[in-house]
């Protein structure tokens, strides 16, 4: 539903409204959907370690500063070039997800519970 809400009011050329619809639902997908089953996971087996905690907070802060930068300097405006880095990053880190999804892999991330 928040696509929706995006495109009709890009559409409409509100672009603030735009964004903090696409914000807002981010937030709301990483504190229910991230938050509801790690709490149901830690009300049933007991707390939730995660090896390499403070390098995946930072990691994550440190991509949203440079996407606001990047939004800010060009004063919101995209081109397909700055569509494609996005969707470069998006691969990459579905490329990390089933790596951390792989064992054998050894990498860091939350299925090292």
């Amino acid at each position: 539903m928040p696509v929706c809400v995006i495109i009709v009011s890009h559409k409409q050329h509100s672009i603030p409204s735009s964004v903090s619809t696409a914000l807002g639902s981010n937030v709301f997908d990483i504190l229910i959907a991230l938050g509801l089953p790690w709490a149901i996971y830690a009300s049933a087996y007991g707390p939730v370690h995660i090896a390499h905690a403070f390098e995946l907070t930072l990691l994550m802060a440190l991509s949203t500063v440079v996407f606001l930068i990047i939004s800010l300097t060009n004063a919101w405006t995209y081109t397909a070039r700055h569509g494609y880095f996005l969707l470069v990053l998006y691969f990459l880190f579905n490329v990390y997800v089933v790596l951390d999804a792989i064992p054998q892999t050894n990498v860091p991330g939350p299925s090292g519970i």
